[in-house]
């Protein structure tokens, strides 16, 4: 019974370092423009992409207000900045908190703490952080073996991810390929029941 506390404790302070560690990556904000059309209030971010102001859930937003970024919330057509809540007209500028991509975000999870820094490294060695990934799928989350697939992008790179899981989660293999010809394979540093 104590042994199994002991692991679960040494998970959730793993599960609390990975966090912080993706709390303190780069390309974390995105950055927008608010759009009123018919009334609905629409986000067009960097890329052009254009997302409803609601899709934003509980993210952190700031607005730009007197030259300064202030904490906003966004409420229909309104901004509520402080204590004042004020009607939006559209050309807001707006920053607000990316999400990471659940099926990635469980792929991290999984990791041992050094696969999962070793995983950030090789990533950044592309110019890249968890941050940009625009496409992603977890075969773990249907099958326990099979292929995933991850697509980052950000202006300056691209990269495509291809990790291979091992029989029972042992010997996984991430495959990198970016865009400028660049390929890298990282295999996990520890089975998935913690020995090497």
């Amino acid at each position: 019974m104590e042994r199994t506390e002991e692991k679960k404790q040494t998970k959730e302070t793993g599960t609390v370092m990975k966090r912080k560690q993706l709390f303190s990556e780069k390309n974390k904000w995105g950055r927008g423009t608010l759009m009123i059309e018919d009334g609905i209030c629409l986000v067009e971010n960097d890329e052009g992409d254009i997302l409803l102001a609601d899709s934003l859930g509980n993210a952190d937003v700031l607005m730009k207000r007197g030259g300064r970024w202030q904490p906003a919330r966004i409420c229909g057509g309104a901004a509520e900045i402080g204590t004042d809540t004020i009607p939006l007209l559209g050309g807001e500028e707006i920053r607000y908190e990316k999400a990471v991509k659940r099926p990635l975000l469980t792929l991290l999870d999984s990791l041992d703490d050094e696969t999962f820094l070793l995983f950030l490294s090789h990533l950044h060695g592309f110019g890249l952080s968890v941050y940009d990934c625009v496409f992603s799928y977890n075969q773990a989350l249907f099958s326990s073996e099979g292929v995933s697939f991850y697509h980052f992008s950000a202006d300056e790179a691209q990269c495509a991810l291809q990790h291979h899981r091992g029989s029972s989660g042992k010997h996984d293999r991430f495959e990198w390929t970016a865009s400028d010809g660049r390929r890298s394979i990282m295999y996990s540093a520890a089975r998935q029941d913690g020995t090497a």
